[in-house]
């Protein structure tokens, strides 16, 4: 994966194919590749270990100001993510808004040449992510795989994105991260040692998503209509000023009663199930449209402006001015193509 920048920063940036020696404590051992990317923005650091099948890239983002990056594959991959340090929200072709979130993985195929985007604010930033070919990855997506639907667009080069779903990082992946980063071995024995971690990783990745699909509710709700009729209820009306207790009401429910039963077939609280909806519905309104955002605001249910830009900005990494911006700026880039 190349990072690339916007074309009118292209003059001040100078890539060179080596880590500057201020950064060498951050050497990868054994890494086929190295280049570091500099500019009024800061500095980035990208190593890459190339094995037959896979390829192991450590990226580390020194921000001094706020920046977009455009992270583009050089050829199709299956790809194995992780943000070590950090919160990125990006924009991905074919897929729309995702936010990278700090020590969680996920899974994604990503076409040759689509040009994503990455919000990068001032801070430090350290990306970790293994990139699979499709031979290697079929042996992780038999039939009932959660990897099956990525493997296919990858086996047949599509070219709309795929994602396979997230999970935290766990104590037991993080240390299967620092062997890959921190061994020395030489070789042959190198390249066995780091695919024995690789497999480690994507097997523990495989199973939490497996546990996830095969968990069952504990039993169907007596109220479970009543909470899909809230659930709809609040969608739409997201206008309006809804306090649980007044929602409840309505039900003619007790307030405790509503919130245990909508907790346990919608696996939230009614509060944050409404700020949620809240914030699915403005991303879609400052995306679609040119309303100003104190528009925004108001018909999503919040009065006051600056606290929903602080919601958002809590929620995407991004406040609802910049999100806008950019999404404007995809559009008339996408439609000049």
């Amino acid at each position: 994966m190349q990072y690339h920048v916007a074309g009118k920063m292209l003059a001040g940036t100078t890539i060179r194919p080596e880590i500057p020696r201020q950064y060498q404590h951050y050497q990868l051992p054994f890494a086929t590749t190295v280049e570091s990317i500099s500019g009024l923005f800061g500095i980035i650091l990208n190593q890459v270990v190339a094995g037959d099948e896979w390829s192991i890239q450590l990226v580390q983002f020194f921000i001094s100001k706020q920046v977009r990056l455009y992270p583009v594959a050089q050829r199709s991959l299956g790809v194995l993510h992780c943000m070590l340090q950090g919160q990125v929200p990006c924009i991905l072709q074919g897929m729309g808004d995702i936010v990278l979130r700090e020590k969680e993985l996920y899974f994604f195929y990503v076409p040759a040449g689509n040009r994503n985007l990455a919000l990068f604010s001032k801070g430090y930033y350290e990306s970790f992510q293994i990139g699979f070919s499709s031979a290697y990855l079929s042996r992780f997506a038999q039939n009932g795989s959660p990897l099956k639907d990525v493997y296919y667009k990858l086996e047949h080069n599509e070219a709309q994105s795929g994602y396979a779903g997230s999970c935290p990082l766990s104590l037991q992946a993080i240390e299967q991260v620092e062997k890959i980063r921190q061994c020395h071995l030489k070789g042959a024995r190198r390249q066995l040692y780091h695919q024995a971690r690789i497999n480690d990783l994507m097997l523990s990745y495989i199973s939490v998503l497996e546990d996830k699909i095969q968990q069952k509710p504990a039993g169907i709700s007596k109220y479970e209509n009543e909470m899909q009729e809230l659930s709809a209820f609040i969608k739409d009306n997201l206008e309006k000023p809804l306090t649980v207790v007044q929602l409840a009401g309505e039900l003619g429910l007790h307030l405790q009663v509503a919130e245990k039963e909508f907790k346990k077939l919608y696996k939230q609280t009614i509060k944050s199930f409404i700020q949620e909806q809240r914030m699915i519905k403005a991303k879609q309104l400052l995306a679609d449209s040119k309303i100003p955002v104190i528009d925004v605001a108001y018909t999503v249910g919040y009065s006051d402006a600056a606290y929903f830009s602080n919601v958002f900005k809590k929620q995407f990494g991004m406040t609802p001015t910049t999100y806008q911006h950019i999404r404007r700026t995809e559009k008339l880039q996408e439609g000049d193509l």
